[in-house]
């Protein structure tokens, strides 16, 4: 027995966890928002502290584990086998990529370029097992750490477009120079702060910081979801306001009252910003007609075309650093596509397939494991996983890597409103 005034290894772990490596996670995550890019040009300052937060967090032994795979034979990947199913994933793919590239003799820039993504897919077994462990009032704090990214990201956009709201609805404004809104955390900081917002997250706060807040997190998550219809990101808006409609239906069905005033309110937004949110949907559809899927299909068939050459290649790929004359760039050769399967199809063939869909499987039932826990979590995740997966880069992304990893590691108890 341990005495009640003793702390055992365990305990003092929790509260490590919690305490100055949660911060630095934390302030890795914001300085992603405040200062980086979905697509850096290098490894800049501001890259290098958001690696250091990670690794303060995770810590140094982890990742030379996972990548040596032993990490199989330790507690890093959690007690579940999913966690160990989705390191050996891992670890095969990047050492399958890694001689098959060597073997190709593509460049050891191109390789880079690859790989770097790669292992941030492997964030989620990194980061799980210590986020599991984080009280819930300290897993929301970093959730919200998350959706304040998002919105940081948006309103640098915001910033270098001039503030040309009066542009909404009329003509679509350019992405700028970083590409600041293709990251993953801006429709998830839509959706999430928009939810935040309705569920009080004032906590036992003072009466004007609990009316105050939840207008905080209301205001970021619109800049957002603003942002994407000033520059008419199809798939991130709709998929955002649907995940928003379901939070909502969700909410209101337990606040008669508020679904009241709140519907009294959408009247009033609908007759003062009518002009606008047209106009955005005449956007919408006039893209829509004009670019189509943006060449998808096309992009698809240059892949199969490709690795399709020859047996071995089909199987394997064609590894880290494989370029592909890509018709959704108007065919440049380029070292990506704008889908996680023909992206993987291209560099780690038919058994990178199988092996992303093994680790999606896995990760997939974590997800569901806890859905009943969070599901304002799981919606404002949706739309950025699914667009990552299936219709842009996002998914080699940092940010994208984080949102899964918050996915899959939410906490065995509810969250605590703050």
């Amino acid at each position: 027995m341990v005495g009640h005034g003793c702390m055992t290894d365990m305990d003092i772990g929790l509260k490590a966890i919690g305490g100055w490596r949660a911060g630095a996670l934390a302030a890795a995550i914001l300085a992603y928002g405040a200062f980086s890019a979905p697509a850096p040009p290098g490894l800049r300052p501001q890259e290098m502290l958001i690696f250091a937060g990670l690794i303060l967090f995770i810590g140094w032994r982890g990742p030379l584990l996972l990548a040596s795979g032993l990490s199989l034979f330790s507690r890093l990947s959690g007690p579940t086998l999913a966690f160990r199913l989705a390191s050996l994933v891992l670890v095969f793919l990047l050492w399958l990529g890694v001689l098959r590239g060597l073997w190709n003799g593509w460049g050891v820039t191109d390789m880079a370029r690859d790989i770097l993504p790669f292992l941030f897919l492997s964030l989620p077994v990194l980061l799980a097992p210590g986020l599991s462990r984080l009280s819930p009032a300290q897993f929301t704090r970093m959730v919200d750490c998350a959706g304040w990214a998002g919105c940081a990201l948006a309103l640098r956009w915001w910033v270098g477009a001039g503030l040309t709201l009066s542009a909404l609805g009329s003509t679509s404004l350019g992405e700028g120079k970083d590409y600041l809104l293709n990251s993953a955390l801006v429709p998830f900081a839509g959706v999430w702060l928009c939810l935040r917002a309705l569920s009080r997250p004032g906590g036992d706060a003072g009466r004007l910081w609990r009316l105050g807040l939840p207008l905080l997190y209301g205001v970021g998550g619109l800049a957002c979801l603003l942002a994407l219809a000033a520059t008419i990101h199809r798939a991130a808006l709709g998929l955002s306001l649907l995940a928003i409609l379901l939070g909502l239906w969700r909410v209101l069905a337990r606040r008669p009252l508020f679904a009241l005033l709140l519907g009294g309110g959408l009247v009033v937004l609908v007759v003062v910003a009518g002009v606008p949110l047209a106009g955005v949907a005449g956007l919408v559809a006039a893209k829509t007609e004009s670019v189509g899927m943006n060449n998808r299909v096309g992009e698809v068939l240059a892949v199969l075309d490709q690795v399709g050459r020859d047996p071995l290649a089909f199987v394997i790929g064609d590894g880290w650093g494989a370029l592909v004359a890509n018709p959704a760039v108007g065919y440049w050769r380029v070292s990506y596509t704008h889908s996680a399967l023909s992206y993987f199809l291209l560099k780690a063939g038919l058994l990178g397939l199988i092996g992303m869909a093994l680790y999606a499987g896995a990760l997939a039932g974590q997800v569901l494991r806890r859905l009943s826990l969070q599901p304002m979590l799981f919606l404002a995740a949706l739309p950025p996983l699914l667009i990552g997966s299936f219709l842009h880069t996002s998914f080699k992304y940092i940010c994208f890597s984080i949102i899964l990893s918050l996915v899959v590691s939410t906490p065995e108890i509810p969250f605590t409103r703050e």
